[in-house]
Formats: structure tokens, sequence, C-alpha cells
């Protein structure tokens, strides 16, 4: 079997691309600079963008399944693609957003449905992943804690249930080598609800340093992730923080249904990443 990972840079990726070659697939990956990517010797990198759909004939000669980001402005001309190659199931990274009320309405739920809809009508058969918040945003709060050990935030006391990127691939994987997932849409969270001032005492507690929050305004917030992220992005951040004050996000248990193993919890994917926490000084003592 030949498998496609397109966006094989990313951290879902990067992990799908690694658990197909254990499983002894056929692995090719796409990138827009794959002379960057860092994966294994018998993996084919390709370059391709996903707003040029042409770019995709070498990578999708002879290809059966394909991995996608729903990251797709104008999808239908790359599903095309991937019907002409006669592609045999796609596997799209999409979101839980698109469960919500109003999803249609919502920036966030409203890309992942618009990029839904054109894999459901372009006739390819499709396994829709459905992860809620990643743990891998409290990637963000690293400078912080790695400076002052204070955090600043509009909203500490949100709600989320993340999730680690590992768990979606698991599932990713599953759904490309087999066809136990054709047609179906799981949607995947982490095992536990957790506020951000939690998440924040479970960093300072596996790295061994003592963190603080520093309560912010929505405009002091919007300030300061408008110097990283796009504005539309900002607003939407900042959204999903208060809506999710006093929320009680639903707990999947999709995982262990289809791995047959409990998902990972926050503590965990701290563990596996706590050098992006960690000065220089503290990580060349470990």
């Amino acid at each position: 079997m030949s498998v496609l990972v397109v966006g094989a840079s990313g951290a879902v990726g990067g992990a799908v691309v690694k658990g197909l070659v254990e499983r002894g697939a056929e692995v090719r990956a796409t990138s827009r600079s794959p002379e960057k990517l860092i994966l294994p010797a018998s993996v084919q990198t390709f370059a391709a963008d996903l707003d040029d759909p042409a770019s995709f004939a070498d990578a999708l000669a002879s290809v059966d399944r394909v991995f996608l980001y729903a990251d797709l402005a104008a999808p239908k001309p790359l599903l095309n693609a991937l019907a002409a190659a006669h592609v045999l199931h796609v596997v799209l990274l999409s979101s839980s957003a698109v469960t919500l009320p109003g999803a249609a309405e919502d920036f966030n739920g409203g890309r992942f449905l618009r990029v839904e809809r054109a894999v459901e009508e372009s006739g390819l058969a499709y396994t829709f992943l459905r992860p809620g918040g990643f743990a891998s945003n409290a990637a963000r709060w690293s400078w912080g804690i790695k400076g002052d050990g204070a955090v600043p935030l509009p909203y500490p006391d949100a709600v989320q249930a993340p999730i680690h990127e590992q768990d979606i691939a698991d599932v990713a994987v599953i759904a490309m080598t087999s066809d136990a997932l054709i047609g179906q849409a799981p949607s995947l969270s982490g095992p536990e609800r957790l506020t951000l001032r939690e998440q924040i005492e479970i960093i300072g507690d596996v790295i061994g340093r003592p963190l603080s929050v520093t309560e912010q305004t929505e405009a002091e917030s919007a300030a300061m992730l408008s110097r990283h992220v796009p504005e539309v992005w900002v607003r939407q951040i900042i959204k999903d923080w208060r809506e999710a004050v006093g929320a009680r996000p639903t707990l999947s248990d999709e995982y262990t249904r289809i791995t047959g193993k409990p998902s990972r919890t926050f503590r965990r994917w701290v563990e596996d990443h706590k050098h992006l926490f960690q000065g220089e000084d503290s990580a060349s003592r470990r």
C-alpha cells in the first residue's frame, strides 16, 4: 500500500509518517519545503503546495490513501486531483468545532465544515478526524515560563480537554492502514477537563518550577497575541477562551474504542515536550 501524508512538517503529520513507517507502509510526504523535513530515510518526499493542485501530480502517482489537513481555502481543485489520481481514501484532519451549535457561522467551525462538505461531494471515501483543542497550544506559553515563570491570560479559568497530538496520529494511522474507519468521523479529546490555570500548574510541576498566571484584559491579550498571529485568529482564540469559562467539554472515548488504549493525559504531553519550557541551563542539567 502506498500512502501520502500532506503536511508532514506538522506535529500530527510527522507522527502519522512515523506510525505508517512502523507499520511497513510505503510512505510519501509533501511539503512546500521538503528539504527541511526530518523523516525516516525510507520516506519519499515531494515539493507540493495546497494552493497548486498540479504540484501534487508526482506525489499522487499510484497512491492509495492520503492524509490531508483541512487547511484549504479552495478544496475542490485538490480533491479533483485526488479523484483523478484514483485515490481510494482520504483521511482528513478536521476539528470538533464542526459539531458545535452555529458551526457554519463560526470562523473556525465554518472553515472545517467547508472542507468536509467538499470531501463528501467529491465522491472519495473518507474518514474525518475531529479533535478538540490540542495540548500543544500550551507551547504558546513557553516564552513566559522560560522567562519570569508568569503566563499572561485573560481567562485562566477557561476549561479544555486538551489532546496529545500522538493520539490523533494513532487514529489516523489506523484509518490509513485499514478500512475500519471509512465513512466515520470520530470526535477526539483528551481524557480530562482542565482549566488553563491547571494546565500551567501541571507544567510547573513537571519542570520543577513554581509558575503563576498574570490576568489580562481582552484588549491586553489581543495586543500581545497580534504580534504573533493574524487578527482573525486573535479574535477566535479570545472568543474560545471566553466561552470556555465554566464549560464542561465532552470527553470522548473514541480513541480507546479505536485503539484499545487509554488516551494520553496533558501531563504526558508536557513530559514529552518539557524541553519547550526549560531554559538552556535547566535543559543542560537533565
